[in-house]
């Protein structure tokens, strides 16, 4: 799964990555980003590439109370055809969660040590994610997101089971195109190389949404 992550970019360096339109507010650096929070995404708007703001848990259109009803932060990439919750997205509504790094915990008996894993080229992971915007009943709208994860490369083996998607840079605008079909999206859906990414333990104190800040990706021993 991926359920913590870091946002380190300013906006000018977010907007040179995806050739954005400058966002309409301020964007706030992340260490320990969690979900049930409001996350930075890149989405389609007309013809051109956006910043928005997004709640971190899906809640699909025909919700009808979102404040009671599931809010998944991850859904898995082989059944995103399968799941009423996901296929509408899948086809129609898809967006990127731009992120410096994501935190997943190895289990080892009774321990739980974090780890940090890192693009090992000083870029940024582009997740592959959905969007919807669900509206309300006088006129609310709430936009929410999901991160589509996958099996595991290599690296991601040796700490868990699951992990992002993590697109490259050339298969953004297929993804992000709510004209490409599904059929040519499911090749995309599929681990990022290993050498692509760099991973060490991280201080226990990640596991707390409290705390926040660079001290959390240090390495320890």
């Amino acid at each position: 799964m991926c359920g913590r992550y870091t946002f380190t970019f300013d906006a000018k360096t977010l907007g040179e990555a995806f050739d954005l339109v400058p966002p309409g507010f301020t964007i706030v650096k992340g260490y320990n980003i969690a979900p049930g929070q409001h996350i930075v995404i890149v989405r389609p708007e007309r013809d051109r590439l956006v910043a928005d703001i997004a709640h971190w848990g899906l809640i699909p259109g025909w919700v009808k109370d979102p404040n009671t009803s599931p809010k998944p932060i991850n859904a898995r990439a082989e059944t995103l055809e399968e799941k009423p919750t996901f296929r509408t997205a899948f086809r129609r509504k898809r967006c990127i969660v731009p992120a410096s790094g994501f935190y997943e915990w190895k289990v080892e008996g009774r321990t739980k040590q974090p780890f940090y894993i890192h693009p090992t080229d000083g870029d940024l992971f582009a997740f592959a994610a959905l969007l919807e915007d669900w509206q309300g009943p006088h006129g609310e709208v709430m936009i929410s997101t999901c991160i589509i994860t996958t099996e595991p490369n290599e690296l991601m083996a040796s700490i868990h089971d699951r992990m992002p998607v993590i697109l490259p840079k050339a298969a953004w605008h297929a993804w992000l195109d709510p004209a490409v079909q599904v059929r040519e999206l499911k090749p995309l859906l599929v681990p990022l190389p290993a050498e692509r990414m760099a991973a060490y333990p991280v201080s226990s104190a990640v596991g707390s949404v409290r705390n926040d800040g660079p001290e959390l990706i240090h390495p320890v021993a």
